[in-house]
Order: C-alpha cells, then sequence, then structure tokens
C-alpha cells in the first residue's frame, strides 16, 4: 500500500526519476525546483515586502511564533549545500508570505544534506510542466488551466474562483509567462487590471491558498508559480 505522503527525501524522487543527485542539483541551483526542509518549534517570522514612493523596499511582519511544518531554500543557499554538506540558514522561501526568517535569539540554523525534502506539490508541478513523471503515476493533470475569462483557474490540483480584477490580473501573468517574459511589475499588472490598491496581498486576501497560484521575488515582481 502506497500511503499519501505530503513530501518525499531526495533518495526517493531519485529513484521515481531515474535521475542523478547531479541533475536534480542543477534544477534545484537554476530554480526549476525549490527544494525544501522539514522543522520543528522553530521561532519564525512571516512577512511581505512593500515599496516607498522612492523604490525602496521594507519587510512587514504578520506572524511571529514558533512554527511546525515545511520551509523552501533559497537558491544560494542549495548551491552552498551541495558543494559542503551542510549550510547555515535564517532566511527561507515560503508560499505563505515574501519571506520567512528566524526571529528572537535564533539566528541559524544548521541543514546537512540529509535534511533536503520535496513537497508533493512540488513534485507534481515538476512532472506536469515536463510530462517527466515516473513509472507509478496516473495521467497528471495540466499545469494551468483557465476558463475563457480566467474567473476559474486550475493550478497543479488547486481551484481558484476568481474575482473580475484578480482574474485579469492572473491572465495578464498568464500572457506575460507566455511570451517568455514571467516575471512583471506587481504595480503595473494591478494598475492595469483595474485595482485600486497597488498591493497584491490586498487583491488576493480573499484567497487564503493565492500564493501557490502567484509567487513573488521580493522585489516588487510577481510571476505564476513555476511558469
Amino acid at each position: 500500500m502506497e500511503i499519501e505522503k505530503s513530501y518525499f527525501t531526495l533518495p526517493e524522487i531519485l529513484e521515481r526519476w531515474s535521475m542523478s543527485e547531479a541533475d536534480l542539483v542543477y534544477l534545484a541551483e537554476n530554480d526549476q525546483l525549490r527544494l525544501s526542509i522539514r522543522v520543528f518549534h522553530l521561532p519564525l517570522e512571516f512577512g511581505d515586502y512593500e515599496e516607498t514612493q522612492d523604490g525602496e523596499r521594507f519587510s512587514v511582519p504578520w506572524e511571529q511564533g514558533c512554527f511546525n511544518g515545511l520551509l523552501d531554500l533559497h537558491v544560494h543557499d542549495v548551491f552552498q549545500l551541495f558543494r559542503h554538506g551542510e549550510v547555515r540558514v535564517g532566511h527561507f522561501r515560503t508560499p505563505r508570505a515574501d519571506y520567512a526568517s528566524l526571529w528572537g535569539a535564533r539566528e541559524q540554523i544548521t541543514v546537512r544534506k540529509r535534511d533536503v525534502l520535496l513537497r508533493r506539490e512540488e513534485r507534481d508541478r515538476f512532472e506536469a510542466e515536463t510530462g517527466f513523471a515516473g513509472a507509478a503515476t496516473g495521467p497528471m493533470p495540466g499545469a494551468f488551466h483557465a476558463s475563457a475569462d480566467y474567473q476559474d483557474v486550475r493550478r497543479n490540483g488547486q481551484h481558484f474562483r476568481l474575482g473580475a480584477i484578480q482574474a485579469q490580473v492572473v491572465r495578464a501573468l498568464h500572457e506575460a509567462a507566455r511570451r517568455g517574459e514571467p516575471w512583471q511589475s506587481g504595480k503595473a499588472i494591478l494598475a492595469a487590471a483595474g485595482s485600486r490598491s497597488l498591493k497584491m496581498s490586498d487583491v488576493f486576501k480573499s484567497k487564503k491558498n493565492w500564493r501557490l497560484l502567484i509567487e513573488s521575488d521580493g522585489r516588487g515582481a510577481y510571476r505564476l508559480l513555476g511558469l
């Protein structure tokens, strides 16, 4: 019997894909595959990035506490990890927010190769987009499906019912990705969509899982996740 896992070890993924570790690391170092770790009772701060009118970026924390779950590694940390066998990390990527960082007295944790995992949704996203699925999988859903008005969107097993402005944002990001220019200015996209707010988090605050659809680079640019 195969259990439903929310994450997998690297040996499991390498066996499933019949891939060398060097090839998987290459994908991760070039941000084509996002690797994660599992943490327990870690003091974390979650927050978003905003910009002043002068373009200066600042962080806006909205939660502090002990976190249990998966955190994603930054590309530069993956690079160091697989070259040295371990890396000291204090900042993480997360679908929940623009950033996650350690807070309080603890500034860094040590991550080793054996700690690295792959989220189920990240595995499924990669397989759907590349057609590179293991023999045990059935038919994979398409990476991205949208109705003609973009108010009904399906992405990697997630279903989004969007309002009119939200749909226009997703449409614009999808068209940009198809042009080969996935990263777009959030303010420009929102203005073109007719939004009164120029903050992506405000426009999508009614969708708790919107960060599984739209990704921020932390510097004011956005793209459809993985496109």
